[in-house]
């Protein structure tokens, strides 16, 4: 079995808990591209963006784990400029490892969270600009502690959701392939645990961040429960309630 993943700290915790073996199997790529590079593989399970299963509703869905956030600490962080006033914000820049989630969710986190509506507009940069807020997604937050002066994409979208936020799930085009992950899976659990401090350790960040991560690592979600299970559903309804689609969609969880 094939393992397509994002690189991020998230997936990269799940790739340090895998074995030797399975590690060599492993392919990263920019979030927007798993989805579609997952088409192309027959005995493989992609760690794919949630809403990435708007437009690929044949997709199997493992409702074993995941990448779930409960609290701050996530993929994703909002940077606002000094001068500007939250709730008159007309346009919102993505830069990093962006996908379809990103530029979804936004929109409505702004429309539920601000009552503003949003324009969408790329940016190669990962520094804040003077007339419009970032929203910074991936690894380049942890650089020189830049996460400490945003604004968690996750505490948003836990508010207008209720529920955790699920950004990634795994997902295969042939329902017995996920049913393997899963069997697999189960017995990853004892060692992604055990990996925890090990990983952290790990990581090319400042001591101080790294304190911060670990006090706060508890929030990221690796082994889902029934409330992830209501996240994912929750989620990829909010486009249906905000207009974006014209159908729900029925999730093939395994």
């Amino acid at each position: 079995m094939k393992y397509i993943f994002p690189d991020n700290l998230f997936s990269r915790f799940y790739a340090f808990s895998f074995s030797e073996e399975e590690k060599k199997r492993i392919s990263f790529l920019p979030s927007a591209q798993i989805t579609a590079a997952l088409l192309n593989e027959k005995d493989a399970i992609g760690l794919i963006p949630t809403l990435d299963l708007l437009t690929h509703e044949q997709l199997f869905v493992s409702k074993l784990g995941g990448v779930s956030f409960e609290s701050e600490f996530c993929n994703s962080y909002l940077y606002f400029p000094t001068n500007i006033d939250q709730k008159k914000v007309t346009e919102v820049a993505l830069s990093g490892d962006v996908s379809s989630l990103e530029a979804i969710l936004c929109k409505i986190l702004f429309a539920e969270l601000y009552d503003q509506q949003v324009k969408m507009s790329l940016q190669t940069s990962s520094e804040i600009e003077s007339d419009m807020p970032l929203l910074l997604v991936g690894d380049t937050n942890f650089v020189n502690e830049k996460c400490l002066t945003g604004i968690s994409f996750a505490d948003g979208a836990i508010e207008i959701l209720s529920a955790p936020f699920v950004n990634f799930v795994f997902a295969g085009k042939e329902k017995e392939t996920v049913i393997a992950f899963n069997n697999n899976f189960a017995s990853l659990i004892p060692k992604l645990y055990k990996s925890i401090l090990p990983f952290i350790a790990s990581l090319n960040l400042t001591s101080e961040l790294k304190d911060k991560i670990r006090e706060e690592f508890s929030s990221f979600v690796f082994e889902f429960d029934s409330m992830d299970i209501d996240g994912i559903a929750q989620l990829t309804r909010l486009p249906y309630y905000h207009g974006m689609i014209k159908e729900m969609i029925e999730i093939k969880f395994v």
